[in-house]
C-alpha cells in the first residue's frame, strides 16, 4: 500500500494514555496511512503498549530510543522512518478526530499548500470535559498562504497564551522538508514546533489555515508547553529565527523579531530572578533605555521583597 499520510507520535512515559492516541490515529476515514510511534526512552509500560497496538495493526511502526531525547528528537527519528507524503504530528496525550487527515490532505492538495493547519479542539485531560476552540475563528480565516512577517505577529509573548501559533498542529508535506534539510531543533526544548514553521515559510513553504476542527488537543498540567520554565527555551528558538531574517535581509521581520526577543527575554530575567539564577539573568537583562532599566529593577526589588517575606536570603 502506498502510504499518504505518516502520522507521528512521541512518546514518553505514556503508557496511560498513549493507546488512545493511535486508536484515533487508526479510526481515520482515510485508510492510507502509517502510524510511526517512538518510544522516547520510558521507563513505563509505553512500549509495551505501542507494541500491542503493533501486532493488531500492521500500519503502527514502532519505534524505541534506548535513552530519553526529547520530543524534537523523536519527532526527527519518526521523519527519518515515514513513508508518507504527508506527516501530522500526534501528541501522546492529544486525539484525532475520524476525518481529520482526509479534510487536511485534502484541502492541502487542493490549495497547493505545504503546510495546512486547522483549529483545535479543547478538553480538559483529566475530566474529558469540553473547552471550546483553541483559536478564535476569524484567526483561523486567512485569505491565502500566511506571510512570515504576519506568522511571527500571531506568537508574540503579549498575546494570550493559548491563543498563539506555535500551538497549531499543521500537516507538512514530507518532501519539502527533505528537499531543504529542515528538523526539529533537538537542542530546544520548548517553541520548536513554531521554530520549524518557521524555518519552512522562510524557504519559500505556503502555509494555510482552515477553521474547522478536528484535532483534540488536551490541557494537561505540567506540560513543557504550559511550564514557566519554557521561556528560556524560546529565547534560544528566537534568537535563531534573528538570524534567519537578517539573512534575508526583512527589516520588518528583523524589527518585529528583535521587539519579541526582548520581550521574551525580560520573561526569563524574571524567571532567573526569582530562581536567584544571577548568571542567567544577567544573559537575558535589556536594560538599554531608562524605562527598560526601571522595569528590571522592579522585578529585582519585588523578587528581594518575596525572599525577606520568606525569611530567606536576599
Amino acid at each position: 500500500m502506498t502510504v499518504a499520510v505518516s502520522v507521528i507520535i512521541p512518546a514518553h512515559n505514556a503508557e496511560g494514555y498513549v493507546g488512545q492516541a493511535i486508536d484515533s490515529a487508526l479510526a481515520q476515514t482515510r485508510r492510507d496511512i502509517e502510524v510511526v510511534v517512538v518510544d522516547d526512552g520510558s521507563v513505563d509500560a509505553t512500549w509495551e503498549a505501542v507494541s500491542a497496538r503493533a501486532r493488531r495493526d500492521g500500519r503502527v511502526v514502532p519505534v524505541r530510543l534506548e535513552r530519553r531525547s526529547g520530543p524534537a528528537a523523536a519527532r526527527n527519528a519518526a521523519i527519518e522512518r515515514a513513508g508518507g507524503r504527508w506527516l501530522a504530528v500526534l501528541d501522546a496525550d492529544d486525539l484525532f478526530l475520524p476525518e481529520r487527515l482526509e479534510r487536511l490532505v485534502g484541502l492541502a492538495e487542493e490549495a497547493r499548500a505545504d503546510l495546512l493547519a486547522d483549529n483545535l479542539l479543547e478538553r480538559d485531560f483529566a475530566t474529558g470535559r469540553p473547552l471550546g476552540l483553541h483559536f478564535a475563528n476569524d484567526a483561523m480565516a486567512h485569505p491565502g498562504p500566511l506571510p512570515l512577517v504576519e506568522l511571527v505577529r500571531r506568537d508574540m509573548p503579549d498575546m494570550p497564551d493559548r491563543s498563539r501559533f506555535g500551538f497549531i498542529k499543521p500537516v507538512i508535506r514530507r518532501d519539502f522538508l527533505l528537499h531543504h534539510g529542515i528538523r526539529y531543533a533537538e537542542e530546544i526544548l520548548a517553541s520548536q514546533d513554531f521554530l520549524l514553521y518557521f524555518e519552512c515559510v522562510a524557504r519559500g513553504a505556503r502555509l494555510r489555515l482552515t477553521p474547522e476542527a478536528w484535532y483534540v488537543y488536551h490541557l494537561r498540567e505540567g506540560s513543557i508547553s504550559t511550564r514557566r520554565d519554557s521561556t528560556l527555551y524560546r529565547s534560544a528558538a528566537n534568537r535563531r529565527m534573528l538570524r534567519t531574517a537578517k539573512a534575508l535581509g526583512d527589516r520588518e521581520l528583523v524589527a518585529l523579531l528583535r521587539r519579541r526577543q526582548r520581550m521574551i527575554d525580560f520573561h526569563s530575567f524574571a524567571l532567573a530572578v526569582e530562581r536567584g539564577d544571577v548568571a542567567a539573568a544577567l544573559r537575558h537583562a535589556h536594560c538599554g533605555d531608562p524605562a527598560g532599566a526601571l522595569r528590571h529593577a522592579r522585578v529585582v526589588a519585588g523578587a528581594v521583597r518575596r525572599r525577606l517575606a520568606a525569611g530567606g536570603p536576599p
